[in-house]
Protein backbone atom coordinates (compact mmCIF):
# COMPACT_ATOMS: atom_id res chain seq x y z
CA UNK A 1 0.00 0.00 0.00
CA UNK A 2 0.93 3.53 -1.22
CA UNK A 3 0.80 6.94 0.81
CA UNK A 4 -1.00 9.64 -1.21
CA UNK A 5 1.43 11.99 -2.81
CA UNK A 6 0.99 15.71 -3.39
CA UNK A 7 2.97 17.75 -5.39
CA UNK A 8 2.81 21.55 -4.12
CA UNK A 9 4.26 24.20 -7.02
CA UNK A 10 5.25 27.79 -6.27
CA UNK A 11 6.78 29.39 -3.06
CA UNK A 12 4.67 29.55 0.19
CA UNK A 13 7.48 30.47 2.16
CA UNK A 14 6.15 34.46 1.86
CA UNK A 15 2.59 33.81 3.22
CA UNK A 16 4.40 32.39 6.60
CA UNK A 17 6.70 34.98 6.48
CA UNK A 18 4.22 37.94 6.12
CA UNK A 19 1.91 36.38 9.04
CA UNK A 20 4.47 35.99 11.36
CA UNK A 21 6.14 39.62 10.69
CA UNK A 22 2.29 40.91 10.95
CA UNK A 23 1.28 39.27 13.91
CA UNK A 24 5.31 40.32 15.48
CA UNK A 25 4.53 43.76 15.27
CA UNK A 26 0.84 43.40 16.74
CA UNK A 27 2.94 41.51 19.33
CA UNK A 28 4.86 44.84 20.12
CA UNK A 29 1.77 47.10 19.59
CA UNK A 30 0.08 44.95 22.76
CA UNK A 31 3.49 46.25 24.74
CA UNK A 32 2.86 49.93 24.21
CA UNK A 33 -0.73 49.49 24.99
CA UNK A 34 -1.89 52.38 27.40
CA UNK A 35 -5.19 50.46 28.47
CA UNK A 36 -5.49 47.51 31.14
CA UNK A 37 -2.60 46.41 33.38
CA UNK A 38 0.21 44.00 32.66
CA UNK A 39 -1.10 41.32 32.84
CA UNK A 40 -4.06 41.54 30.76
CA UNK A 41 -1.12 42.71 27.94
CA UNK A 42 0.90 39.78 28.58
CA UNK A 43 -2.36 37.25 28.18
CA UNK A 44 -3.19 39.21 25.12
CA UNK A 45 0.35 38.73 23.71
CA UNK A 46 0.21 35.21 24.84
CA UNK A 47 -3.50 34.94 22.58
CA UNK A 48 -1.43 36.66 19.39
CA UNK A 49 1.38 34.44 19.69
CA UNK A 50 -1.05 31.31 19.54
CA UNK A 51 -2.79 32.71 16.28
CA UNK A 52 0.31 33.29 14.90
CA UNK A 53 1.27 29.74 15.58
CA UNK A 54 -2.18 28.55 13.94
CA UNK A 55 -1.97 30.68 10.94
CA UNK A 56 1.73 29.54 10.13
CA UNK A 57 -0.28 25.76 9.59
CA UNK A 58 -2.68 27.45 6.88
CA UNK A 59 -2.65 25.62 3.37
CA UNK A 60 -1.61 27.54 0.49
CA UNK A 61 -5.11 27.83 -0.61
CA UNK A 62 -6.12 29.62 2.74
CA UNK A 63 -3.38 32.15 2.15
CA UNK A 64 -5.29 34.86 1.73
CA UNK A 65 -8.25 34.45 4.15
CA UNK A 66 -5.01 33.74 7.14
CA UNK A 67 -3.64 37.29 5.97
CA UNK A 68 -6.90 38.81 6.49
CA UNK A 69 -7.02 37.28 10.12
CA UNK A 70 -3.43 39.10 10.79
CA UNK A 71 -4.15 42.17 9.41
CA UNK A 72 -7.16 42.39 11.44
CA UNK A 73 -5.67 41.77 14.20
CA UNK A 74 -3.07 44.41 14.26
CA UNK A 75 -6.13 46.81 13.31
CA UNK A 76 -8.06 45.49 16.55
CA UNK A 77 -4.64 46.04 18.28
CA UNK A 78 -3.62 49.30 16.76
CA UNK A 79 -6.78 51.49 17.28
CA UNK A 80 -7.09 49.77 21.06
CA UNK A 81 -3.53 51.53 21.84
CA UNK A 82 -4.47 54.71 20.90
CA UNK A 83 -4.84 57.28 24.02
CA UNK A 84 -8.72 57.37 23.73
CA UNK A 85 -10.08 53.96 21.57
CA UNK A 86 -13.00 54.84 19.67
CA UNK A 87 -15.21 52.37 21.06
CA UNK A 88 -17.01 52.07 18.16
CA UNK A 89 -14.05 51.44 16.06
CA UNK A 90 -13.02 48.93 18.15
CA UNK A 91 -16.66 47.06 18.03
CA UNK A 92 -16.42 46.86 13.85
CA UNK A 93 -12.53 45.78 14.44
CA UNK A 94 -13.31 42.97 16.80
CA UNK A 95 -16.50 41.78 14.11
CA UNK A 96 -14.26 42.13 11.54
CA UNK A 97 -11.75 39.68 13.08
CA UNK A 98 -14.15 37.25 14.26
CA UNK A 99 -15.60 37.09 10.99
CA UNK A 100 -12.05 36.81 9.22
CA UNK A 101 -11.57 34.00 11.41
CA UNK A 102 -14.81 32.15 10.68
CA UNK A 103 -13.37 32.40 6.75
CA UNK A 104 -10.90 29.92 7.81
CA UNK A 105 -12.84 27.49 10.45
CA UNK A 106 -13.42 24.90 8.36
CA UNK A 107 -9.72 23.83 7.97
CA UNK A 108 -8.01 25.69 11.27
CA UNK A 109 -11.25 25.96 13.66
CA UNK A 110 -8.65 26.93 16.20
CA UNK A 111 -8.54 30.51 15.03
CA UNK A 112 -12.21 30.89 15.59
CA UNK A 113 -11.84 30.57 19.15
CA UNK A 114 -8.40 32.54 20.00
CA UNK A 115 -10.04 35.24 17.82
CA UNK A 116 -12.81 35.35 20.16
CA UNK A 117 -10.37 35.35 22.98
CA UNK A 118 -8.74 38.41 21.35
CA UNK A 119 -11.89 40.35 20.87
CA UNK A 120 -13.21 39.98 24.67
CA UNK A 121 -9.62 40.62 25.94
CA UNK A 122 -9.12 43.83 24.05
CA UNK A 123 -12.95 44.71 25.35
CA UNK A 124 -12.75 44.35 28.48
CA UNK A 125 -8.79 46.27 28.50
CA UNK A 126 -10.64 49.54 27.15
CA UNK A 127 -13.23 49.92 29.89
Amino acid sequence: MTGDKINLTGDFRGSIVNIKSTLENVQQSVGEMRSGDEDSRKELQKLIKQLQKELEKVPPEKKEDAEAVALTARTLVEQAKEEKPNKTMLQISGEGLKAAAKNIADVMPAVVGIASQIVAAIAQMAR
